[in-house]
């Protein structure tokens, strides 16, 4: 099944990241400090959930060969989009405090994820095959590398602007 929005969700948040850089950066203070550990909290969580959806990825359009039920998947339907938001959050909160602009790139982020999310869904529907498979954290890490690689570019360009 392809969906043109999932397809292309990499570049509209690389879009929203850019627009993020754009915010003026805050001073480094109360909100960086929030930021931070609400960071290593979604990569915790990220890794996690890739420790239990094994090495499937969906890359360009949606493919359903097993639906996990273990790990986080048992409490949250879509762990790795709630970790995606919540990095994104992170940044934001990180780069440009607790501004309208930071909440303006939250709320545009979160609804983009939950419309990925309702697409998803949708797909999953007609997905009967329950898997139960788990890999290691060192496996988990390595099948997000692209996104460790450009979680760190964002990162280092909010640092770099601080």
């Amino acid at each position: 099944m392809r969906v043109e929005s999932y397809r292309y969700r990499g570049l509209f948040t690389a879009l929203l990241c850019v627009l993020l850089l754009l915010l003026p950066p805050a001073p480094f203070g109360f909100a960086g400090r929030v930021g931070i550990p609400l960071f290593f909290a979604a990569c915790f969580l990220r890794v996690w959930a890739r420790m239990h959806i094994g090495e499937h990825s969906r890359a360009g359009e949606l493919a359903c060969p097993e639906i996990v039920k273990t790990g986080p998947y048992r409490y949250i339907r879509h762990p790795l989009y709630l970790s995606n938001f919540m990095a994104g959050v992170a940044f934001a909160v990180f780069h440009a405090g607790f501004s309208f602009g930071a909440l303006f790139f939250c709320g545009v982020y979160g609804g983009f994820l939950f419309f990925l999310a309702y697409k998803e869904n949708n797909f999953l529907i007609s997905c009967s095959n329950i898997s139960h498979s788990k890999q290691t954290i060192i496996k988990s890490i390595a099948n997000d590398r692209f996104t460790w690689f450009w979680q760190t570019v964002v990162a280092l360009c909010i640092f770099l602007r601080k």
